[in-house]
């Protein structure tokens, strides 16, 4: 499992736009494919667990406003 983490991690740094005049023509295209893909999957992993943080909060906002209302139905 190391050596396809090691293998992604460079071939995602190779992918890198500043490496752009040291890759052969032939990889060009597939690695800065796989470059951007990456980036793209942590900007939305980022937006779904905003989203997620959200959900959470208000169901967490429900859940004491019913709580409040049966201790207050009690006394």
């Amino acid at each position: 499992m190391w050596r396809s983490l090691c293998v992604a991690a460079i071939a995602y740094g190779c992918g890198h736009p500043v490496l752009d005049g040291y890759r052969p023509a032939a990889l060009n295209a597939p690695l800065q494919a796989f470059y951007q893909q990456v980036n793209k999957a942590g900007v939305d992993g980022q937006r779904v667990l905003a989203s997620i943080n959200s959900a959470r909060a208000s169901y967490l906002k429900a859940y004491l406003g019913r709580a409040e209302k049966q201790l207050r139905a009690t006394q």
